[in-house]
């Protein structure tokens, strides 16, 4: 019979790169344990132990994914973009900026963020880079916002792309920002009358 001292050794022998173990508990019955492992965001694998070793599956997620199972897309994005405006609140990211988040059916969870400036967004920028250093930063918390109810199931090495959902996170230049604007005006403007014909 497999200790559970025995087990967690196995456990944390077999945590993926980037993770450790955060639970295990034996299954009832079973002669198995059940172990969860997090990384430093916290998405988390799941595994197994028993006699013959340590597994852990090859899916991801997200930390606040239990919270949303079975939701469709539009009631996740709700969720998304809730948890930015409290992040606005907590001051966790800068309360000026204007965050849209939008459900495409060909393009899963997009998000363009405004409110930005060009020197901000490319000041010390390094060769290859997208954006600065501060804007890189940002980019991060946003996007980890973005993938809190995610289940990744990818596999590069069979080439399977496996997510619950698809999209991004875009921060916008200034000439993006008045484009967008333009946009959003030309879409409230009232639709020119059609003359009658006699």
């Amino acid at each position: 019979m497999l200790s559970f001292d025995q087990a967690r050794t196995m456990a944390r022998g077999a945590a993926p790169a980037g993770y450790r173990l955060q639970t295990i508990a034996p299954i009832p019955g079973a002669g198995r344990y059940r172990t969860l492992y997090v990384d430093a965001r916290w998405r988390s694998r799941r595994g197994e132990v028993d006699a013959g070793g340590a597994s852990v599956h090859r899916t991801v997620y997200g930390p606040k994914f239990r919270r949303s199972d079975g939701e469709r897309l539009a009631q996740v994005a709700a969720r998304i973009r809730a948890d930015y405006k409290q992040a606005k609140d907590r001051g966790v990211i800068p309360a000026t900026l204007r965050v849209s988040v939008r459900t495409d059916p060909g393009y899963g969870i997009l998000v363009d963020v405004g409110g930005l400036t060009d020197r901000f967004l490319y000041g010390e920028r390094a060769a290859g880079a997208p954006y600065g250093r501060e804007a890189m930063t940002l980019l991060q918390v946003l996007e980890e916002i973005h993938g809190a109810y995610q289940r990744d199931g990818s596999d590069s090495f069979q080439d399977c792309y496996q997510v619950r959902y698809s999209g991004r996170v875009k921060l916008l230049s200034e000439a993006q920002q008045a484009e967008a604007k333009e946009a959003r005006a030309a879409r409230r403007r009232p639709a020119a009358p059609i003359s009658s014909r006699r």
